[in-house]
């Protein structure tokens, strides 16, 4: 694919595929852009949220988000979910799913995190919250 004389090269599709419309759709891709004939450089290369049109002729990248920082990708999925977004029954079966996940959860008390308000949690909240079926969207 070419984008004003580069070459989107994508190292890692992590199959994310969200805000379907026609032939449009969003992705979370790891990429990089390189000059028409250099060689792509995984050291190199970013996380990019993009906008992707799907024709006859292929994938024709359209607007997107290159984060800067390594950083910026966690910073949004936690700004997204304090504000409101996600199923929180899908969110919280998703975390349980991480390595790291019981690490956090015997550590939460231990100190509270920045910006936190207070250190409580109660614990039978997230456990009663995973023992509930998620209903499949259809």
């Amino acid at each position: 694919m070419a984008y004003f004389n580069s070459e989107y090269h994508v190292f890692k599709d992590y199959k994310i595929v969200f805000d379907e419309s026609k032939n449009k759709f969003g992705t979370l891709r790891l990429v990089q852009w390189v000059k028409q004939g250099s060689e792509p450089d995984i050291s190199k290369a970013k996380l990019e949220i993009r906008k992707i049109v799907s024709g006859a002729e292929g994938e024709q990248v359209a607007k997107g988000y290159t984060f800067s920082t390594e950083e910026g990708p966690h910073e949004l999925a936690e700004s997204l979910v304090d504000v409101g977004f996600g199923n929180t029954k899908n969110i919280l079966r998703s975390l349980t799913k991480r390595e790291d996940f019981m690490d956090a959860v015997n550590n939460l008390n231990s100190a509270p995190d920045e910006g936190s308000e207070d250190g409580g949690f109660d614990m039978r909240d997230l456990f009663a919250a995973m023992e509930a079926p998620v209903a499949e969207e259809e």
